[in-house]
């Protein structure tokens, strides 16, 4: 049919178009079946390894012991598993290994088991040893390793349960040349000479952990309890998945939708350009239903074409992007790439279906039209004759306001078109900006002290060295993060001594840092509900002012109210801090702690961060050149016939580009501006879990460098897409387009 053979001279006229409308429909079927599929892999890995090898549900420290019988007895009684967890650290003064601290643990029988990998289990004189290390040292299974004075032979590579992020310090970082696990039998263990620590590990068969915690406290008296929703090592990876997933739910969408959303836009103006068309096949008598369908195959090319390609390439994507964060973050982990089923249904069948509903729209809306009305093409959306009618500006002046305002739905989608180039450039630089004021400016935290000495015991009056603070640890419902209860000495040194409004700290009031207030929604004056984890006790503080600490989340009061708090006696500490190391009693420590939190330690732990804003900053420039390419090509089309009579009229190529390509600069500032605080808002949702993940508050940050910036690439780009499309104007057939005088422009 005639019909028929007009569709392949349409696809090949524009087919500038649809090679374009194809990668952006590429790109987002790409990133949204990438993006999903690299965190339904992630938590698919995570959550059966922590499944399989039975990591603990938490781990705690009481002041009186439990013994065997006592656990035993708990097990039996709360259904519950419970083992005594314990370490050594040696520090290695030579070899090869000189300056690295290994972790030894005994192989553990109930919780937090190991993986035996590319080997066995190790007997006397063996040792497992976790493979980053392994791998950084260039040590093979049946190498012998020497931690000074203690040698093992290999037996296999493992990874721990509760060490899948492997953190010597909960405050630390990923060291995988300084850092590593060896796993020994109990009789290797208890020949190694080294100050140990222990804690106990427990995991929950039914939900019944408060009953649990009440007893433990009743009994044995609770001094720390750390969930493993709290416990970086575990917390981590187990969230990795999800923080990855809650990207590709947020951004893929957001692209999925003003991509589709642009394409939809150009097509739907196509077919209102040639409703001249649709009178004359209505005309020649062909159906209404017949005029849809065949309009209907101009978005079958992009949407099919665009969809299967973006399929084929997300499947490398995927493996590339699991086998980035797996390795960068996570100790090693076997693992196959899942692809997310819902994901690649929506990425094959939605971009089509869209286009072909938003194609059927928009013709069955102007064939409500007559032939004739049709066939005369009213009802354009142009009302450029009134518009400077009585103006003395130039010429050039009134042709490039009328095109803008002329055509209100043309100068739409083009300020679209820039607000999504200006949101995909900004998105990257935002972000990027944002951690930089993090490191180099938001990472001295509110303390002042540099070591922190928990105690195995609490104490009263006021130690010998150091100043004395008591700690200690709440839940808030609804959140994983916890709550850690500071309370201050009079006239202490080490802390703030005014809130962010400038008002002096009251000890005898409560102030939260700026990380826990957001973290829990709070603002001054507001009320925080929060538990003991212990008693689980709940109490009410009206919060006073917010404290900018982006790296601790810290309720500071006086010490007299910390310790009313968790119910002990009002002199009672529980800690000592002090600016320089002190040399205490090692019986009477519990733990040591380095408070400081350096760039090396963000660089580390915010590694792929880094990576998402190198591929956002170069995916916004690519995106931006397609996407306005799209557009422009969309307004030389439009304006075919006034190009085609300034030709008549001698006018050069440049007099042309100024009168038709040039006339959208406004609309280029306007598209910016509204790209601004749509990539602002975006970069602030996608931050909203960084301080549970990463531990660090990560707040959107807008420099002016950034907007100046920004503003000079979505310019560049636009010049870039207006001299491509410079050459379509020279190639403008003066002829075609006059006869087509009376049905466009």
């Amino acid at each position: 049919m005639t019909i028929n053979k007009r569709a392949g001279r349409s696809i090949k006229k524009n087919i500038a178009f649809y090679i374009i409308s194809i990668i952006l429909t590429m790109l987002t079927s790409m990133v949204i079946v990438a993006a999903a599929s690299t965190g339904h892999t992630l938590t698919k890995v995570v959550d059966d390894f922590v499944k399989d090898y039975k990591a603990e549900d938490a781990e705690f420290v009481t002041y009186q012991p439990l013994s065997d019988a006592d656990m035993e007895e708990l097990e039996q009684e709360y259904d519950v598993i419970l083992e005594r967890s314990r370490y050594k650290d040696v520090n290695v003064e030579s070899g090869d290994l000189k300056g690295a601290t290994i972790r030894v643990f005994p192989m553990p029988e109930k919780l937090n088991l190991c993986e035996a990998r590319d080997g066995h289990e190790p007997g006397d004189g063996e040792a497992l040893l976790t493979q980053d290390f392994a791998d950084v040292h260039d040590i093979k299974v049946g190498d012998t390793v020497s931690l000074g004075s203690y040698d093992y032979k290999v037996s296999a590579y493992t990874t721990k349960a509760d060490y899948i992020y492997m953190l010597e310090k909960l405050s630390g970082y990923i060291d995988s040349e300084k850092f590593a696990l060896v796993v020994v039998n109990r009789k290797e263990y208890d020949n190694i000479d080294a100050d140990e620590t222990s804690y106990y590990s427990i995991k929950y068969n039914k939900d019944n952990s408060n009953e649990v915690r009440e007893k433990l406290n009743e009994d044995y008296v609770i001094a720390s309890y750390m969930a493993a929703t709290t416990n970086t090592r575990i917390s981590m990876p187990v969230n990795e998945g999800d923080a990855v997933t809650n990207m590709a739910t947020m951004y893929a969408p957001v692209m999925f939708i003003i991509i589709i959303t642009l394409v939809v836009m150009v097509l739907g103006r196509n077919i209102r350009q040639e409703q001249y068309l649709l009178g004359t096949f209505l005309a020649l008598g062909f159906s209404k239903k017949q005029i849809i369908r065949h309009y209907m195959r101009y978005g079958v090319l992009p949407g099919v074409v665009g969809s299967v390609l973006g399929l084929i390439v997300s499947i490398p994507l995927t493996g590339v992007l699991c086998r980035f964060y797996i390795e960068y973050d996570f100790e090693k982990l076997m693992y196959t790439p899942a692809y997310n089923v819902p994901s690649i249904v929506i990425a094959l069948v939605v971009p089509t279906v869209l286009y072909c509903a938003a194609i059927a729209i928009q013709a069955a809306e102007l064939l409500k039209k007559s032939p004739v009305d049709l066939l005369r093409n009213t009802g354009k959306d142009t009302k450029t004759v009134g518009v400077m009618k009585k103006s003395h500006a130039k010429t050039q002046t009134k042709m490039r306001v009328r095109s803008v305002i002329g055509h209100p739905g043309r100068s739409i989608v083009t300020a679209f078109g820039v607000a999504v180039a200006a949101f995909c450039i900004l998105t990257g630089f935002i972000m990027k900006d944002s951690l930089d004021t993090l490191m180099h400016g938001g990472l001295t935290s509110s303390i002042k002290y540099e070591y922190l000495y928990r105690l195995n015991s609490l104490e009263e009056g006021t130690p010998e060295q150091g100043e004395a603070l008591f700690q200690n640890y709440y839940e808030v419902e609804g959140n994983t993060v916890q709550l850690l209860a500071q309370g201050i000495s009079k006239d202490s040194k080490y802390f703030p001594d005014k809130t962010d409004g400038g008002d002096a700290l009251d000890l005898n009031k409560y102030y939260l840092t700026s990380a826990a207030a957001q973290t829990y929604g709070i603002k001054t004056g507001d009320t925080l509900t929060f538990s003991n984890i212990a008693d689980l006790k709940e109490h009410k503080v009206t919060i006073s002012g917010i404290v900018t600490d982006n790296t601790h989340c810290y309720l500071y009061t006086g010490r007299e109210n910390a310790t009313a708090l968790a119910g002990v006696d009002s002199d009672a500490y529980n800690c000592i801090i002090s600016k320089d190391a002190l040399s205490l009693d090692k019986d009477r420590v519990a733990s040591e702690t380095t408070m400081t939190v350096t760039a090396d330690t963000m660089e580390n732990m915010m590694g792929p961060m880094h990576a998402i804003m190198v591929i956002f900053e170069i995916v916004g420039v690519v995106l931006g050149v397609f996407v306005l390419y799209l557009i422009i090509n969309m307004i030389v089309a439009e304006t075919a016939t006034n190009i085609s009579v300034m030709k008549v009229l001698g006018f050069s190529q440049k007099e042309i580009s100024n009168r038709v390509l040039n006339v959208n600069h406004i609309l280029v500032c306007i598209g910016y501006l509204i790209g601004i605080p749509a990539a602002y808002m975006f970069v602030k949702v996608g931050y909203s879990d960084t301080i549970e993940n990463y531990g660090m508050l990560l707040s959107p940050v807008l420099t002016a460098r950034t907007l100046v910036i920004g503003f000079v690439l979505t310019w560049v780009v636009y010049e870039i897409s207006l001299l491509l499309q410079k050459k379509k104007i020279s190639r403008i057939d003066m002829v075609e387009a006059l006869k087509e005088n009376n049905r466009n422009e």
